[in-house]
């Protein structure tokens, strides 16, 4: 999992940043290509509200059943949006980076094109996910049937398990992230994508674990500036909520989700490039280090046609009529 290969990540960030900035279109591909867990508090509740709370969904059956159809139907127009956003942005940033005229609609076709490709790369990295925590998870759950001992052994088998299992999502993660860029930039099929996500992976695996924490500081940084602005922002409006909370409010919360749809775009759009770029280093490397990659060898000149003869001299009796001249005599 080592090479030799020195990673200019310095340029590799500066590049994003260009293209970011310099494309900022492509953030509402961002928007819809950021990935991210939804999470709730939980909240301590009283029986009579427990109580109320279910009287009121027995009642409005018919309106929960259409609320929850609903959410399904958003959930599954997003995740489409996000593998057709993350497509047309793959395919943008490549091109960008090319120094090629990126537009809009040229973004939106690639993703779609590419939509079932990454479709069938997310699906088939579920499964092997999802296979390989199962097997983890029962090796570290089955053991505690045993009792004391069981427990005793369970937790030894978890920690032994720990470091391999979170090498595994990080190659399952560099695989799929590779093989994404595969896919929408170089074509061929999902597979072919997989085993060039695979390779690049297992042969640059340190460099892209660096890669890995600097889109981790980034994204730090990220988050710290962005509460920086958000607190400038917002105290403008405090000082109107002193005087109308309700007008502070009403004023304050839309620009402020504005100010973050836009952060989180543009840092989507960002990190999706520093991804890009890298696989873009990568190849780049691997192709040159094979040997059909090397600079081809230098042919040799075609030969010089031979010199031409000089014309003959004579009066053309003397250069044609010889054989003539011969038979005449032998006659």
């Amino acid at each position: 999992m080592t090479t030799d290969r020195n990673i200019d990540y310095w340029g590799i960030i500066s590049r994003s940043a260009g293209i970011t900035w310099n494309h900022r279109f492509l953030w509402l591909f961002g928007f819809f290509a950021a990935s991210g867990a939804g999470g709730g508090n939980s909240m301590n509740w009283k029986n009579h509200g427990v109580d109320e709370i279910r009287d009121f969904l027995m009642s409005h059956i018919g309106m929960m059943v259409a609320i929850i159809m609903g959410l399904v139907l958003l959930w599954f127009a997003l995740f489409v949006l996000n593998l057709i956003s993350k497509g047309a942005l793959l395919s943008c940033i490549s091109r960008a980076d090319d120094g090629e005229c990126i537009r809009f609609e040229e973004g939106w076709q690639a993703g779609i094109r590419a939509f079932w490709g990454m479709l069938g790369i997310a699906i088939i990295a579920l499964i092997v996910f999802l296979v390989v925590t199962a097997v983890c998870v029962l090796a570290v759950v089955l053991p505690m049937i045993g009792g004391a001992a069981g427990i005793a052994i369970a937790v030894f088998i978890g920690a032994v398990l720990f470091i391999p299992y979170v090498v595994f999502l990080f190659l399952l993660a560099f695989t799929v992230i590779y093989a994404e860029r595969e896919y929408v930039i170089v074509g061929g099929g999902v597979t072919d994508a997989l085993s060039a996500g695979w390779n690049l992976t297992k042969t640059y695996f340190w460099q892209s674990l660096l890669m890995w924490l600097v889109s981790l500081v980034s994204s730090v940084a990220f988050i710290v500036g962005l509460l920086v602005v958000l607190l400038a922002i917002a105290m403008p409006f405090i000082l109107i909520g002193i005087a109308s909370p309700i007008a502070g409010l009403m004023l304050g919360i839309p620009i402020g989700l504005i100010v973050v749809v836009l952060a989180i775009s543009a840092y989507s759009t960002y990190d999706h490039s520093l991804w890009t770029l890298m696989y873009r280093d990568l190849t780049r490397t691997t192709a040159a280090t094979l040997p059909g990659g090397s600079p081809p060898a230098v042919e040799p000149p075609d030969p010089e046609p031979p010199a031409a003869e000089p014309p003959a001299t004579g009066t053309p009796a003397d250069r044609w009529d010889i054989p003539e001249r011969r038979s005449d005599e032998e006659a």
